[in-house]
């Protein structure tokens, strides 16, 4: 597919050129300001078309701004016809929804949090067969339903509902017929075309709606029978013999049939042109120029097995017209209703949904689908189900899309298809290709998304990966995993085994121990007369580091009330901060306290105080945020603290973990003071480690190693930590103890003396 660009706007025509909704769209362009008020969310909420996809419904270049269920847009068994409003008093734009039980008044102002304003029963039964047009602001709304007749609505009514929803009634009740497929409206010459109905033999049936609430009945064509749909315009295309005419091009079954209507009382014939395989000629739409008419058949997918085929009419003849290509998709749903706006053409093709075509090269005969958005995805079968209409007419882009079985969906075009968009690049939605604002400019919400959408984070979606992101809904392609060590063996004789890696490595007992013996780059193996394994991982993590003024400088600053100034820091990934080392002028009790980002207390510690040095035990856990501050939570012991007259030189880095950044003083002393606390160590709380690998030590001179350690006797010879130093006494931590008969014990110094 070529990549095109295409403007949604409402499309530029004279005051006699085009029905007046076109123009009315136009002259609500600027309502583009409606779309600031664009923040709210239904709990469906917008989703945008990533990957393919939007909610779990197949997509490209169409989001998903909101769904309303059947029980949210008034119930009924099923949804059909779908028009639109827009306020002229204040621009709001309205939904009008067929229901096979009445009509649904839906407020969009706020497409993300659309609101059910009013509810119209039906006039008598219910119908799978509702249609609504709009003129003057006021709904003709027609149904199939015996003796229904034609409802008008007066919709100026719906902006004072307070309470909504409320239940209406009709204002005006026309029963110059008892039920009509369609209406057909010409809003520039203010006239109504009822079709399908039990008058004239179901063809057009005209009506003058100068007054809104009296539609008065002037003249009829059924020369050619039934007319399923239509549309009436007053003609601007090529043909001279009929320009500024009223002209009714009609799909009546097998024929495009096109009729001049300019004289109602003499409504003459112009052409009816059949096609091979016609089956049910349904419905069809003028491109803008009136140069071409492009046709569907609603039966010809089910007969004959074709996937689903728009006719491509060359009308620049209006007594001749050519049938000049088809557009054959890779769809085998039903078409339907189809709406053209600027150069492309809205197709609802039942459970394929909305298709959206580009008219690029129509002069060829040909169509090139370039956005969609499938409402059925469970099949494309050629069955009446899934979408029925569609209404692409609103200034602010929304289309609205009537569902059979789930009611209303909310679409808007998306990634190429669009030039209207965010200008302000510090904006979330900001597009830089965008050649004209649409006032759609939002915030960030906690994804980096936009304020409204639902949580579409980005991140690692793969929970085998070390940076995986439970929060993530999109992979940004960022995944990665440690790459395990290589195995590694060796032969023990008289001496321990070292092993060593490239990085800080944790040390295993087992493939599945909980928690490393060791965490560095080498580790001894101890004498042993028995073969041993140590389970190795590499770690992307930084481990014991240390930070900050390493001592203070005695001979510029002073012990000092410890409460009133301290250090500010970072922490660039979650953390351990394990300790700080303290000066304390005297013995007592001392309490550190850690500030959140957020300034709130997040922990404290409290130890008892030597005079001189301490290290001062945290063991902290900190998840990455900026703005950490560090207190002591009482004034005496006085604690030592750097002035100006010391070297003082922030930030203060502690690896790739953190960074102490400045003091909570303000003025021209905050990064010459440094306040004490010295010595920071800090390790990764939540490093990602790789697979275990396992190293093998073999022991081949037993003998050897039983003489070194005195066969046959069981006397402690020494004990040694995890790194294969000897040790003297116990400290709490884990050691080995080697007998003279060569057995080793391991065991938790503490445990004995």
């Amino acid at each position: 597919m070529n990549t095109v660009k295409y403007r949604v706007r409402a499309p530029s025509a004279t005051a006699d050129d085009v029905s007046p909704y076109f123009r009315a769209m136009l002259r609500q362009a600027t309502t583009a300001l409606f779309l600031l008020i664009l923040v709210g969310i239904t709990a469906f909420g917008q989703t945008p078309c990533v990957n393919g996809m939007a909610a779990g419904y197949p997509c490209e270049n169409v989001d998903l701004i909101a769904l309303m269920g059947t029980g949210e847009v008034g119930g009924g068994s099923n949804m059909n016809d779908i028009w639109g409003w827009t306020d002229p008093a204040d621009s709001t734009e309205y939904v009008l929804l067929g229901r096979s039980n009445g009509t649904a008044f839906i407020d969009i102002s706020n497409p993300y949090n659309p609101v059910l304003v009013a509810n119209l029963p039906t006039q008598t039964t219910n119908s799978l067969w509702r249609d609504i047009k709009v003129h003057n602001s006021h709904a003709f709304i027609v149904a199939e339903a015996g003796g229904h007749g034609m409802q008008v609505v007066d919709l100026t009514q719906l902006g004072a509902i307070t309470n909504p929803p409320q239940t209406i009634e009709a204002d005006a009740l026309y029963t110059g017929w008892g039920n009509a497929h369609n209406i057909v409206i010409n809003e520039s010459t203010g006239r109504a075309y009822g079709v399908g109905t039990n008058t004239f033999d179901g063809g057009l049936h005209i009506l003058d709606l100068s007054d809104p609430l009296s539609p008065l009945l002037i003249g009829e064509f059924s020369s050619d029978g039934y007319t399923h749909d239509a549309q009436v315009v007053s003609y601007i295309g090529p043909d001279a013999n009929y320009s500024g005419k009223e002209i009714a091009f009609c799909c009546n079954e097998n024929t495009v049939t096109i009729v001049d209507v300019t004289d109602p009382l003499d409504a003459t014939l112009i052409s009816a042109t059949g096609y091979d395989n016609s089956f049910y000629t349904h419905q069809g739409w003028l491109t803008e120029d009136h140069r071409y008419f492009i046709s569907n058949d609603e039966l010809d997918e089910q007969n004959i097995g074709v996937s689903t085929t728009s006719f491509i009419w060359d009308v620049t003849n209006l007594s001749a017209p050519e049938l000049i290509g088809t557009y054959v998709s890779s769809s085998s749903a039903i078409d339907h209703n189809m709406y053209v706006l600027d150069t492309l053409v809205y197709q609802s093709n039942y459970r394929a949904g909305l298709r959206v075509l580009s008219t690029g090269d129509i002069a060829s005969g040909t169509l090139e689908e370039v956005a969609f958005f499938d409402v059925d995805p469970a099949s494309d079968a050629p069955q009446f189900s899934g979408t029925w209409s569609n209404y692409p007419y609103f200034a602010s882009g929304i289309i609205a899309v009537s569902h059979m079985e789930e009611g209303l969906f909310l679409l808007q075009l998306s990634g190429e298809m669009s030039d209207a968009g965010c200008m302000d690049p510090e904006a979330c939605n900001y597009d830089p290709t965008a050649l004209e604002d649409n006032g759609s400019c939002l915030g960030f919400n906690e994804c980096g998304g936009c304020e409204g959408d639902d949580l579409f984070c980005i991140g690692c979606t793969d929970d085998a990966s070390c940076n995986y992101s439970d929060v993530a809904t999109i992979d940004d392609g960022s995944c990665f995993e440690i790459e395990a060590p290589l195995p590694q063996s060796a032969i023990q004789t008289t001496e321990p085994i070292t092993f060593a890696v490239s990085t800080e490595a944790h040390w295993f007992e087992s493939e599945t121990a909980p928690n490393p013996l060791f965490i560095g780059p080498e580790y001894i193996v101890p004498l042993a007369p028995l073969d041993q394994s140590i389970w190795v991982a590499n770690s992307n993590g930084e481990y014991d580091l240390t930070g900050g003024k390493s001592a203070p400088d005695f001979a510029n600053g002073q012990h000092h009330t410890n409460n009133a100034n301290w250090l500010i820091f970072d922490v660039h990934e979650d953390v351990l901060f394990e300790s700080v080392e303290v000066y304390s002028e005297g013995g007592s009790v001392q309490t550190i306290e850690i500030l959140g980002p957020d300034g709130n207390l997040f922990e404290s510690f409290t130890q008892v105080l030597t005079a001189g040095l301490n290290v001062f035990v945290l063991n902290a856990e900190l998840p990455a945020g900026d703005g950490y501050q560090i207190r002591s939570g009482n004034q005496e012991p006085l604690l030592w603290r750097d002035d100006n007259g010391a070297a003082v030189n922030y930030p203060y880095d502690i690896g790739g973990l953190a960074s102490i950044t400045s003091t909570t003083i303000t003025g021209e002393n905050q990064y010459t003071y440094y306040y004490f606390y010295y010595n920071w160590k800090m390790s990764s709380a939540d490093a990602c480690l790789s697979a275990r690998t396992e190293f093998t030590v073999t022991v081949e001179d037993v003998n050897g190693i039983e003489e070194m350690t005195g066969a046959g006797e069981h006397e402690l010879v020494k004990m040694i930590d995890v790194t294969g130093r000897e040790v003297e006494r116990a400290t709490e931590q884990l050691v080995f103890l080697i007998y003279s008969d060569g057995s080793v014990e391991k065991c938790i110094l503490g445990d004995r003396e």
